[in-house]
């Protein structure tokens, strides 16, 4: 089953944009989802997974991320790459320890831990998710969501990084950290 959850935050206050579990379908009454390129579809692998802002599975979320944003008027989000060690981290938790949550074992959230990551932020948003093969599919779910979607839309973020990690039984855990720096 695959499962999504997002949070966005702010300096003045953090605002919970979600924190159920949503199945990544179409709301009634949502707007229709958007129309993806579907050039990004193959399956992820363990080889997949890199801090690199280059990487494949980085260049391809951020592709169809920016294609959204650039259809509603937002420019066009950098990657980072203290937001893809500080995404990367949080997707390795869960895939080790087997939970699925913004709040990891320490108790920290997304602000913490991009904050960790040595990024200043004023602005941060994250979306997770679960199960998703690809990157097209990720998107394609987390697009699908509303709260997923309000962060991915959200012009007044700047940068974004991408966390994969394979947990036993081949299921991938996702974590996109947004944020625009102080």
């Amino acid at each position: 089953m695959r499962r999504l959850l997002t949070v966005a935050g702010a300096a003045a206050a953090m605002l919970a944009a979600g924190g159920m579990a949503a199945q990544a379908r179409q709301a009634p009454g949502a707007p229709p989802a958007p129309v993806l390129e579907r050039t990004a579809r193959d399956a992820v692998s363990v080889r997949d997974i890199s801090d690199s802002p280059a990487a494949p599975v980085q260049q391809q979320v951020l592709a169809l991320v920016n294609q959204n944003r650039r259809g509603h008027g937002c420019d066009a989000l950098t990657p980072d790459r203290r937001l893809i060690e500080a995404a990367n981290r949080h997707a390795a938790d869960m895939a080790r320890r087997g939970y699925f949550d913004h709040e990891d074992a320490r108790g920290d959230r997304a602000g913490e831990r991009v904050a960790h990551a040595g990024y200043p932020w004023r602005r941060y948003g994250e979306n997770i998710a679960r199960g998703q093969k690809s990157p097209f599919e990720v998107v394609g779910d987390w697009m699908a969501s509303p709260s997923h979607r309000e962060n991915i839309l959200d012009c007044r973020l700047e940068q974004m990084g991408v966390g994969l990690a394979i947990a036993g039984g081949d299921t991938p855990y996702w974590v996109q950290d947004f944020a625009t720096p102080r």
